[in-house]
């Protein structure tokens, strides 16, 4: 049994989604997956206490530079190698093998290092829903899975053709997106 968790780039932070999703993938032993959203409702801000919702570019600007800390914090900030767990020594890490990311960008400022080691899939499984042309292009750049909504067999091989394209362009194995 896997988890796949919906959370908005639009309001959580890097930092602590991070964390949560790696204690999540301790919990589940690898089995939990991100369903990346940029929340466009605009009763999202008013209950989250935020003065309006931001535009839909803006969004995935945010959402483009949320995964960038995430992958950072997941993939940059702990070296495979160092968990020591040296009971004798009481020696938990070797603090040279675990580094800050020091990201300075538009919407966040994160030092790093991740607060927590490597979990079992480091980075969980993504998923995304993307049907603008900057949701497919965030699709095609970060999703594994891709959530499809359209009104027919035709729109929906023509979507799923056009997203691994956009995969290709990224550098992606067109054939890794599932959907």
């Amino acid at each position: 049994l896997g988890f796949a968790i919906t959370k908005s780039t639009s309001y959580n932070h890097p930092y602590q989604l991070a964390r949560e999703f790696s204690t999540l993938d301790h919990t589940t032993d690898g089995r939990v997956a991100f369903n990346v959203v940029t929340s466009y409702l605009e009763s999202a801000a008013a209950n989250l206490g935020v003065e309006g919702r931001m535009d839909h570019d803006e969004r995935y600007d945010r959402a483009d530079e949320f995964m960038d800390v995430v992958y950072a914090l997941w993939e940059e900030s702990w070296e495979d190698d160092a968990v020591v767990r040296d009971r004798a020594s009481g020696r938990y890490a070797d603090p040279s093998k675990v580094h800050p990311i020091d990201h300075e960008g538009e919407y966040f400022s994160v030092a790093g290092p991740h607060g927590c080691e490597p979990s079992p899939q480091r980075t969980p499984v993504i998923y995304q829903a993307g049907s603008s042309e900057r949701g497919r292009e965030f699709a095609a750049k970060h999703a594994e899975g891709v959530f499809v909504s359209q009104p027919n067999e035709d729109a929906v091989a023509d979507y799923v053709a056009d997203l691994r394209e956009r995969a290709a362009t990224h550098g992606r194995d067109p054939d890794s997106l599932s959907f």
